[in-house]
């Protein structure tokens, strides 16, 4: 990996950033900021929204008559978060495909960095970055750090080249099948070691990455399909478990002693005095 910080010989590529978003009243605004605010200026924001009961769409077009490199799509039903990201692959027209949830926060050089690593390094098909996990009911930020060859980074970290890749939106884990299977298969996967990116965890629990998960026989040989069978699969089949099915305090005792023990800890005060973004 080259570790050139000149940016002048990269290419003012186009960036396709995609949001399939669902009754995000409360927290699209500040997300589509956090991509306006990119000091990497060359990108289309495309959003479908999937048939939201409540204020989102009139905040993205208010935003959209600000900034025309905002594009709606509007769903008369719920596609689905997967089918949704389908559709708007099938609408972008950047050399690099960006994916953000409708209610996550991009540091402002995210972009930039990530271009730079990807045309620097054609034999990788994706780059990601280390990811701070918000969880708004504590106040509470934690940031897991991944290795740096992977493959697999937080989804809405995700940066890929736009090659014609689609979510196979049979698999209840679409996005993990994506990278670990799809784009995997294709080159490999970097995860910048910088934290870029902000995952919120919300606080009224209704996260689909935190709630999806069920126990069924179809879920666990799909989880298996896309992990393979060892020990740290394993860890991470009973953690998706635990979140599902625990009481939040054994969830929140078993991240502190076993599965985030040796992850950063910081509180929103410290975080926001420290990196000053709002969240």
């Amino acid at each position: 990996m080259e570790n050139n910080n000149d940016m002048s010989n990269i290419n003012n590529e186009m960036i396709s950033i995609l949001i399939v978003s669902y009754n995000a009243e409360k927290y699209i605004e500040k997300t589509i900021q956090s991509c306006l605010n990119q000091t990497y200026k060359n990108i289309e924001i495309l959003l479908l929204d999937n048939a939201s009961k409540d204020n989102t769409i009139e905040i993205v077009k208010k935003m959209q008559a600000y900034d025309n490199r905002i594009m709606i799509f509007e769903s008369k039903k719920n596609l689905g978060p997967y089918a949704g990201l389908n559709f708007l692959l099938g609408k972008a027209k950047g050399e690099y495909v960006a994916i953000q949830d409708h209610d996550d926060i991009w540091f402002p050089e995210k972009i930039e960095k990530q271009v730079e690593f990807l045309e620097k390094n054609k034999d990788f098909v994706a780059c990601g970055t280390n990811t701070f996990y918000y969880y708004e009911s504590r106040k509470l930020l934690v940031l897991n750090k991944k290795s740096a060859v992977t493959n697999f980074v937080d989804h809405t970290s995700l940066m890929f080249r736009n090659q014609g890749f689609r979510y196979d939106e049979k698999y209840l884990l679409a996005d993990e099948y994506f990278e670990k299977k799809i784009l995997f298969s294709k080159g490999k996967i970097v995860c910048l070691q910088v934290p870029m990116t902000i995952h919120r965890i919300k606080g009224d629990g209704t996260n689909l990455s935190s709630s999806r998960f069920k126990i069924s026989l179809k879920n666990v040989k799909d989880f298996f399909v896309i992990n393979k069978i060892n020990f740290s699969s394993s860890v991470y089949f009973v953690d998706l478990l635990l979140g599902r099915y625990l009481p939040d305090r054994f969830v929140w005792f078993i991240r502190k002693n076993i599965t985030q023990k040796n992850s950063i800890w910081i509180s929103l005060e410290d975080f926001s005095e420290k990196y000053h973004i709002d969240l």
